[in-house]
């Protein structure tokens, strides 16, 4: 039987979205996006459980929050405005070689 050691199973009363809930209240306008941005990418990566219920808590608070954008939240968590988008030139789409003129 393989058992996973370093995270140990406790009893767990704690209400996450609650805490999430206090945790959120305080946050408008660009702060929200701001702290759903720390959370998606705190989500990708390897985290204990209780971390994780309490980052998924926060980030369920903040979609279900009326005075948010959804379009910019799905842009910060699909990735959007990506680096590749960011970076991008308009050669780089352009696979033709350039041909010399005028050598004949």
């Amino acid at each position: 039987m393989s058992r996973n050691w370093k995270y140990e199973e406790k009893e767990d009363n704690r209400n996450y979205l609650l805490e999430a809930r206090n945790l959120v209240k305080g946050l408008r306008g660009g702060q929200l996006y701001e702290m759903y941005e720390i959370v998606i990418k705190q989500l990708q990566r390897n985290n204990s459980p209780t971390k994780d219920k309490e980052l998924s808590a926060v980030r369920d608070v903040i979609e279900q929050d009326r005075g948010v954008n959804a379009g910019r939240l799905g842009r910060i968590k699909y990735g959007y405005k990506s680096d590749m988008a960011s970076t991008a030139n308009p050669r780089d789409g352009y696979t033709k070689t350039a041909k010399k003129e005028g050598t004949r």
